[in-house]
């Protein structure tokens, strides 16, 4: 038989799924002769609370057609990546190899080694997922004249055919200026009918996935012949500085607006599937793995309120009701398992887990109550 794990924030979220595994109990028929684990590396953050809520939205499996399939997620850092260490990035440890944003493999991929290793695992067939920060590194880079961001295109990948529009006093200071817990408003994505799998079922609809200065991505022009048809999953369908305008602010005998953030973001790529070698990527710009929020409106303060001058202004997103922990989770496990060529789960934002050998319900990986053998 097998245990259920719930994975649930809430507490009246909890009672519900409770409810339904008590209704449900009695239909789960599970093969046990075949199991498949799909192993992911989640490459460590400077901020670990990043890599976390990646690995968090993660614990997650499904059967399909009598085989059950587990996804097993492992944080990884630097030393692992250039083939370092019992957990080192190759093809025969890890399925499929995750970027969450962060500003460390910027850094990271300055060493040849990092490049190499990666590129090399995604060709020889391993999965790439990058999110934020992880698609701008996976691109061609940015297509602009000398700027902070030359400095980055010296560390990107270049296994996605797609220039990044992420320019540091626009897209950035979504992530600059953010409260990180409180802050990334609610971005609208549009999801076009694709011959992609992971949005099937939700075409032609929209989609509200956080967002925190991640880029707008289009078509370059690159002749690598190991990067294949670049396919647009989801397209930003709402302009960041729209729905949550912020500002630049200066000191004159008290704070005042100096000038709009402004972003150039609608309409482009939102998130795009495409191939490298014999492996397949997604790049997220959002973030699928963070909670989001329906309605509110942005809010600005400074962080020393009483320091004058010696502070700097962050922004909230505030008023607006969450979702559940879960609600787009399931777009990031549908990713995971076409980059790892496995069969697509269900759009699911109830977070079930189930493996075998013992019984039981689990609320944050603690049994609650054992079930009995049917």
């Amino acid at each position: 038989m097998y245990k259920y794990r719930i994975l649930f924030g809430d507490m009246h979220y909890r009672i519900v799924v409770i409810s339904l595994i008590f209704l449900l109990l009695p239909t789960f028929s599970y093969s046990q002769e075949g199991s498949i684990e799909i192993k992911v590396a989640i490459y460590d953050s400077i901020v670990r609370v990043y890599t976390e809520e990646v690995e968090k939205a993660l614990y997650y499996s499904w059967e399909e057609n009598g085989t059950k399939y587990e996804i097993v997620p492992v944080v990884i850092g630097r030393e692992e990546v250039i083939g370092k260490g019992k957990n080192s990035l190759t093809n025969e440890n890890f399925d499929v190899f995750i970027v969450p944003g962060s500003a460390r493999p910027y850094f990271d991929a300055y060493d040849f080694k990092w490049r190499l290793n990666v590129k090399k695992f995604v060709e020889n067939g391993g999965g790439y997922i990058g999110i934020c920060g992880g698609a701008n590194l996976a691109s061609m880079g940015f297509q602009e004249k000398l700027s902070p961001n030359s400095i980055i295109n010296a560390s990107i990948l270049k296994i996605a055919n797609v220039y990044v529009n992420d320019q540091q006093m626009q897209e950035w200071q979504y992530l600059w200026k953010s409260n990180w817990q409180h802050g990334l408003p609610p971005i609208n994505v549009y999801l076009p009918k694709t011959k992609n799998p992971i949005f099937k079922g939700f075409y032609g609809t929209y989609r509200n996935i956080r967002y925190g200065g991640g880029p707008g991505m289009y078509p370059a022009n690159s002749k690598d012949k190991k990067c294949g048809e670049v396919i647009p999953i989801a397209i930003y369908a709402e302009e960041p500085m729209e729905v949550a305008p912020i500002h630049f602010w200066k000191w004159r005998n008290g704070w005042e607006i100096a000038a709009n953030v402004t972003t150039d973001i609608k309409g482009e790529y939102a998130a795009i599937a495409t191939t490298y070698g014999k492996g397949r990527i997604v790049l997220f710009s959002p973030h699928p793995e963070k909670k989001t929020f329906f309605g509110g409106h942005v809010e600005e303060f400074p962080v020393r309120p009483n320091a004058g001058p010696f502070t700097w202004f962050i922004y909230n997103w505030s008023g607006g009701i969450p979702s559940e922990e879960s609600y787009n989770w399931w777009i990031l496990r549908r990713a995971v398992a076409w980059v790892a060529h496995a069969p697509i789960p269900p759009a699911s934002n109830i977070a079930i887990s189930v493996w075998k050998p013992d019984k039981g319900i689990y609320f944050n990986r603690r049994e609650i109550l054992p079930i009995l053998d049917f």
